[in-house]
Parts: structure tokens; C-alpha cells; sequence
């Protein structure tokens, strides 16, 4: 069973396009509503979700809007490998990689998609990482999560609930969060 879910964000809820202001800043990126709405799901049901990102401006905003504890691989221009943060994410969150899916689209994804026991991409991930990973049947930023919560789902990696069992915690959630 699924006690946890790592998401990279560019490229998984996002399409990985960005747009740039006039000083190389990126200014603009494009989520998808339903994917909040599957990760609040995954909550209601006591799945962890965290971010796991080269992305520490946007998206560690992002998450900390959405009260979802964002780890950064990327900072001051050195990359480290996602998979050097999978002992410390296990551990806060009181779990083991049997128990971690992780989603990404890119090949700086494979090293953690290697250690984890339900890796996921992206319909428009390379060869290379589809190689590692079960691909999902949706592009980056086109519903990615909410296909990933069906799947999953569908076979017994995570409870099946219904609409009213579920409801009224993904509102409390909702409650929480800044859009």
C-alpha cells in the first residue's frame, strides 16, 4: 500500500513550459485544478504528499500555499540527485520506499525512481525514464495526479472511498490553503 507520494512538480503538474520576464525570471506557470483537488484526496485518506523539486522560488511557494512541505534538489546553481533526499523524507514521514510512489517526467527523476517501489511518469517523458517508471496515460499538466489517483486506486494501492466518507475532510483541507 501507498503511505506516501513524492511529486516533482515541473513537467508532472505542470506542462514543463515556463514563461520568462525581460531579466530571465520565471514569471508564469500553469497548473492543473483537478491534481489539487486528487492530491487533496490522497490526503483525505492519510496519504502524505510532498514535493520534491529544482524549483526553490515557484514551487516552494506553491507549496507552502498549499500546506504541502516542499524538498529542493537545485540550489545555488548545484543540482543534487532526488534520491539523496529519499532517506530524509522517509523518515519524516514514518515510512519506507516500499511504501513511497514517486512521479516525475525527466531523466533527473531516474535515480529516485530506481529506489522507490511505485515509480510513475508522464505520457511525455523520454524513453529513458519510461524505462524506470509505469507510465501514466497523461501528459505533464494535463490531469496527471487525478489519473495517478484513479490508477492507484484501481489496483488496491489505495483504499477506494466514496464521495460522502471523503467529502467533508477534502473541504477542511481546501480550508487550509491559499490559491
Amino acid at each position: 500500500m501507498i503511505k506516501l507520494i513524492i511529486l516533482d512538480i515541473d513537467g508532472v503538474l505542470t506542462n514543463g513550459k515556463k514563461i520568462y520576464d525581460n531579466t530571465g525570471k520565471c514569471v508564469y506557470k500553469e497548473f492543473c485544478d483537478k491534481d489539487w483537488t486528487a492530491i487533496k484526496r490522497f490526503q483525505a485518506l492519510n496519504i502524505d504528499v510532498v514535493f520534491l523539486t529544482g524549483d526553490p522560488n515557484i514551487n516552494s511557494n506553491i507549496g507552502i500555499n498549499r500546506g504541502i512541505r516542499t524538498y529542493v534538489n537545485r540550489s545555488n546553481n548545484v543540482h543534487v540527485d532526488k534520491s539523496y533526499f529519499l532517506n530524509e523524507i522517509a523518515e519524516a514521514y514514518n515510512t519506507q520506499p516500499d511504501n513511497i510512489c514517486y512521479v516525475g517526467d525527466d531523466i533527473f527523476d531516474i535515480g529516485i525512481m530506481k529506489k522507490v517501489k511505485y515509480p510513475f511518469c508522464v505520457e511525455d517523458s523520454p524513453k529513458m525514464v519510461k524505462q524506470y517508471a509505469t507510465t501514466l496515460p497523461k501528459n505533464g499538466g494535463d490531469n496527471v495526479i487525478a489519473c495517478l489517483f484513479e490508477i492507484v486506486e484501481e489496483i488496491g494501492l489505495i483504499q477506494t472511498c466514496h464521495y460522502e466518507e471523503i467529502i467533508d475532510k477534502i473541504y477542511e483541507l481546501d480550508k487550509k490553503q491559499v490559491f
